[in-house]
């Protein structure tokens, strides 16, 4: 089975229904019933923190007993934790966050080439985003 990798943009974009990439969001995560769907903790870390401060308490319930029950999440091994450190180091002046260099880390390791993301990033890595056009 084919992995598709969630990044919180994505899941952000899926609750805010004023997104601009809101319904072609909610289309790629329809591709999760016939692909699986894995992310990793720091993402998950980023996504309700955010949720919560954005949307309020109640939104980052619904995520946690709705939609993050659809998604495999992964733990961050020291391993995985290292490398994304490093590759945040190296590139300390671009603006790509750690979190998203611990998705690509993730991705590479795990083999994974889509991401549902709304974020440039992950193109930039060498990944292709669904939904395909980025607002």
């Amino acid at each position: 089975m084919v992995t598709i990798f969630v990044d919180s943009s994505g899941i952000l974009a899926l609750v805010d229904r004023d997104d601009p990439a809101h319904a072609r969001v909610v289309e790629a995560f329809t591709l999760g019933r016939s692909e699986a769907l894995a992310t990793h903790a720091y993402v998950v870390v980023e996504t309700l923190a955010v949720a919560r401060r954005r949307f309020g308490p109640a939104v980052a319930a619904d995520l946690i007993d709705r939609v993050l029950p659809a998604i495999e999440i992964a733990p961050v091994d020291a391993t995985l934790h290292a490398a994304a450190i490093e590759a945040f180091r190296s590139t300390i002046e671009s603006a790509v966050s750690l979190v998203d260099r611990t998705s690509f880390a993730f991705m590479r390791r795990e083999a994974i080439q889509r991401a549902i993301a709304l974020d440039v990033d992950f193109r930039t890595a060498g990944f292709e985003t669904l939904p395909s056009e980025i607002p």
